[in-house]
């Protein structure tokens, strides 16, 4: 559900101050992994049940990036060579059912940045998403454990996440990435839990499993993570890190489509699945498919 939507799209890309960081991206193959449509990021904390180890140049690095540039402002590009081109804000709502109020009032904030390269052949959407001081009916406040973006068939996709050092002291709250997929399926994590499984996986369309085990979509990327404004577990992290998917493009800006995000409560701490749909940003001539 959308609350609000405001676009910026310039016409001319503006510099971002190019990262130096080395390149933490990983590839996300459009039939997954040997066993599984998901890879580790940071294998640390649990799934944010507990306190996770930020990422280092020796250590739960993968899909990681860094550099001088970012931890000024992550809206400066993650690799040399691109340029931010615009970005997009949008406001999500819960339905009046869970938070028992029909005032409106956004649940999370969602930041759509895009950068593009100097050469117009390969392309950055990145999502960062806040939670806000809203809570549900029942008095506990919502958790977001994965995250979704839609339009990226027939893409050849690379993920990675920016994380600033000391976020939780000194900006903010800010959870690691643990795992990214490329699927449309979210498994609810269990302690000491294996990555999700290809075998015995359930149908593609099905969102949220009720098993450890996920199809391949090339359509959809899952990024999972454990935000909530005030998290019951004692492990409160209020925002994503900055999520990055790089892929082929042109010199088309992206559009933007009705259910190209999607914000998932899994219920690792007990809590009912949820699932709210809104707009964001696809590639040019992107679809998002709906199941």
């Amino acid at each position: 559900m959308k609350l609000k939507v405001t676009i910026i799209l310039f016409a001319i890309a503006i510099s971002a101050g190019v990262a130096s960081a080395a390149d933490g991206f990983v590839k996300l193959p459009k039939n997954g992994f040997s066993n599984s449509a998901y890879i580790t990021c940071n294998s640390t904390g649990d799934y944010g049940t507990s306190k996770a180890l930020a990422p280092s140049d020796s250590s739960n690095n993968t899909c990681s990036v860094s550099a001088p540039n970012l931890i000024v402002s992550p809206m400066n590009a993650p690799l040399e060579g691109f340029s931010m081109v615009g970005m997009q804000v949008s406001g999500a709502t819960l339905p009046v059912s869970y938070t028992g109020s029909t005032d409106g009032v956004g649940v999370a904030t969602i930041t759509d940045t895009f950068w593009r390269n100097k050469d117009k052949t390969e392309c950055i959407l990145g999502t960062h998403v806040q939670m806000n001081d809203v809570s549900l009916a029942n008095g506990q406040y919502w958790e977001v454990n994965d995250i979704l973006r839609g339009g990226f068939k027939n893409k050849e996709v690379e993920v990675a996440y920016f994380y600033k050092p000391q976020a939780d002291i000194e900006g903010g709250n800010v959870e690691m990435l643990f795992r990214a997929g490329r699927t449309y399926s979210s498994v609810k994590y269990e302690k000491n839990q294996l990555l999700p499984s290809l075998k015995n996986a359930p149908p593609v369309h099905i969102g949220l499993s009720n098993s450890n085990a996920a199809a391949v979509s090339e359509n959809w990327i899952d990024f999972t993570t454990d935000i909530n404004f005030k998290d019951p577990d004692g492990v409160t992290r209020q925002m994503t890190s900055m999520f990055y998917i790089k892929y082929n493009c042109d010199d088309h800006e992206p559009v933007e489509k009705e259910g190209a995000i999607r914000l998932r409560t899994t219920g690792q701490n007990g809590q009912n699945p949820i699932q709210i749909s809104i707009s964001g940003l696809v590639p040019y001539a992107g679809e998002v498919e709906v199941y």
